[in-house]
């Protein structure tokens, strides 16, 4: 019992002491609690030490340190079943590999903590969860992806009242904003986040907040504030001994010289940094110092010099998988070339960069801001009806304690009536128990208010978490709160018949259609936004023309939608998409601005369950096939669909990654039923 309460104390001081930047004091106290683990042989407790020491090492930046450690605290813990440390340690060790960039085993580690926090119902660790795989995503350049983790992560550090979680979610949106250009959003979210973050006294959350909005303001040109943070955020790192981010900050240092004009100034600062992360194959940083120290040689034209930071920093942002880094670079390689009259070099560099650029960022940037914006005023109606159910509650028990004094007063006063027998005590029982009725009626209306208040607020949540606003169709939040439930019946009649239990179903399957509005960026360049989004809200009435008002129709994203058509016979499936595309293109589409124009859509669909009576899909897997069958329309020549209705069941389609070549290879193999509307069926461009 004693070595157990000495490795609780061992725990909390070395995480206060890793809070308070004492990390000379946290080596200390992580080899006394490894010490001790040996004393006790206690293999639990050795993993843990492993893991301690692992996260003194990722404090100071040492990855290829931390590393090993958290390598063998994993394996340690691993034996010992599913528990909260085990999942702590994968954490952690996917951050090494995010650090590194090396993303996909990054996300690895990750998706098998956030399984074991999920199966433990660990609502703050999964929520931090959440935050560390939207970081990842960001870093990748899956934008929407990264908002959708961070906005969860969000919900439920709101949901669980914890500050420091709700300050590490809204630095994330801070950062995804700059990343989109919302630099007004940014720095509002920052500042803040750096509020949240001196409240809680984590010196590294406060050291990031400061660097970020350094940068920030240096891009601004308010050089004043930019200096005071850049150099908040270099003093605190350097206090608690994090190389690499020491050297993060001294980046930002050498932005506000570049700024200010002081070009050597800026040049010294960036040397240092890009030899020293060479040295400790810091990727993501030197990465940046590549960029900003190209940006430096093209605003003194030196073109030559720039080229030498841009190539390496192209091929290191193509290993990495850093997409919209590679795009930047691949920009300013094209800069580069014209300033030197390269015409060949210019094109097609400029072909590399639009490439990247169009892959990345084509319509979603628009739509990612207003996610953004519409979901985080969705979880802050959710934090304001909390608020209210509370005051509600509060209220409630006013008016049972006003109900409480009236009843003892009138047992009082009839008490003494009964030992007096005096009309005088009669009449003050009279007016106290009018003044108690006037306050409960009081106390009544107000709690009316409170309840009406309360109700308004729901309403307003249905609408935001429900509705998208532009076409008044159901959003992606809608179909992830119903779908399971839909998929779950499905397979229940399916599994009933074939137990034996029932006779064979009848119209109890389902199908999703995942439709793209063809050829829709280039109807926006040519005609403006407005009219773009005058055609999705008339592509809402040719769904509806289509499909039955019990289907759900889903506003997926852009000008993607989703529809589930419920209660079918597979074989209905391919009508209907046959169906929606001649409905599409059979008649222009009306514009307020502008003369009518013709409008396709490509339909990819797939039918459930499948593989037939086997074991359920996840909905993601389900909605990946239907995007397969969807790209394969676009390949195929547009304005058409390809669905997929059966398959089967020993193509080992419930595990693994689904890849379109894999679908293309059980197609020529006759394990897959796919129908379509094209003379010839493409899988792949």
């Amino acid at each position: 019992m004693a070595a157990a309460q000495d490795f609780s104390e061992l725990r909390e001081q070395l995480k206060e002491a890793r809070q308070q930047g004492n990390l000379v004091k946290a080596d200390q106290l992580a080899s006394d609690y490894l010490a001790l683990a040996v004393r006790v042989n206690d293999p639990l407790q050795l993993g843990l030490a492993h893991f301690q020491l692992g996260r003194n090492a990722m404090e100071r930046n040492n990855y290829q340190v931390a590393k090993p450690e958290l390598e063998q605290a994993v394996a340690l813990l691993q034996p010992l079943g599913q528990s909260k440390a085990l999942a702590d340690a994968l954490d952690r060790l996917g951050m090494t590999y995010r650090y590194q960039s090396d993303y996909a085993s990054a996300l690895k580690y990750m998706y098998q903590a956030m399984q074991i926090y999920r199966d433990l119902e660990d609502l703050e660790s999964i929520a931090s969860g959440y935050n560390n795989i939207g970081t990842v995503l960001e870093k990748m350049g899956q934008f929407e992806e990264a908002l959708h983790a961070h906005q969860q992560s969000l919900e439920l550090s709101y949901q669980l009242k914890d500050s420091e979680s709700i300050a590490s979610t809204i630095f994330n949106l801070a950062d995804l904003h700059r990343s989109l250009g919302d630099n007004d959003q940014a720095l509002t979210y920052f500042r803040q986040a750096l509020e949240m973050d001196i409240a809680s006294g984590n010196k590294r959350n406060i050291a990031y907040s400061h660097n970020k909005l350094g940068f920030l303001y240096s891009g601004l040109k308010e050089f004043d504030k930019a200096h005071f943070h850049a150099n908040q955020a270099l003093a605190l790192f350097q206090q608690i001994g994090a190389k690499r981010d020491t050297d993060w900050a001294r980046t930002g240092l050498a932005k506000l010289a570049m700024e200010q004009g002081d070009y050597a100034g800026a040049q010294q600062l960036l040397d240092a940094v890009i030899k020293r992360a060479l040295q400790h194959s810091y990727k993501s940083l030197l990465i940046d110092t590549y960029k900003m120290a190209a940006e430096l040689s093209l605003r003194q034209d030196k073109v030559q010099a720039a080229l030498a930071y841009i190539e390496p920093g192209i091929a290191l942002a193509r290993q990495t998988q850093e997409r919209a880094d590679e795009a930047q670079l691949q920009q300013m390689r094209v800069d580069a070339y014209i300033r030197q009259d390269a015409v060949r070099e210019a094109l097609n560099a400029l072909q590399a960069q639009k490439q990247l650029e169009d892959e990345i960022f084509s319509n979603k940037k628009a739509a990612t801001i207003a996610a953004i914006q519409a979901q985080t005023e969705y979880t802050r109606q959710q934090y304001q009806i909390s608020l209210l159910q509370n005051e509600q509650i509060l209220q409630q028990a006013r008016l049972e304690q006003s109900r409480l004094t009236r009843n003892f007063w009138i047992f009082g006063l009839v008490a003494v009536f009964v030992l007096m027998i005096s009309l005088y005590r009669r009449y003050l029982q009279s007016q106290q128990n009018r003044s108690l009725e006037q306050e409960v009626k009081a106390r009544t209306i107000e709690l009316e208010q409170k309840n009406a208040e309360l109700q308004q607020a729901y309403q307003q949540l249905e609408v935001i978490s429900l509705t998208d606003k532009l076409t008044g169709l159901h959003n992606r939040h809608f179909l992830e709160s119903h779908i399971e439930t839909e998929l779950e019946q499905c397979r229940r009649s399916w599994q009933d018949w074939q137990s034996g239990k029932t006779s064979q179903p009848e119209r109890a399957e389902l199908a999703v259609f995942l439709i793209d509005l063809d050829h829709f960026k280039a109807l926006n360049d040519s005609y403006g936004h407005q009219a773009g989004d005058e055609v999705l809200q008339h592509f809402r009435l040719k769904l509806q023309q289509v499909f039955r008002q019990s289907d759900y129709l889903v506003r997926w994203g852009g000008e993607e939608f989703v529809v589930i058509a419920r209660s079918i016979n597979r074989a209905e499936a391919a009508p209907l998409a046959q169906r929606l595309v001649d409905t599409v293109q059979q008649e222009l589409f009306p514009l307020s601005e502008a003369p009518p124009v013709a409008v396709s859509c490509s339909v990819g669909y797939a039918c459930y369950p499948l593989p037939l009576g086997e074991s359920p899909l996840h909905w993601e897997h389900l909605l990946k096939l239907a995007d397969l069958c969807l790209y394969a329309a676009k390949y195929s020549g547009r304005n058409g669909w390809v669905g997929l209705e059966t398959i089967k069941a020993d193509t080992g389609l419930l595990s693994g990654i689904i890849a379109p070549g894999q679908l293309q290879l059980w197609h020529a193999e006759g394990k897959l039923q796919v129908q379509h509307s094209f003379a010839q069926l493409k899988w792949q461009g």
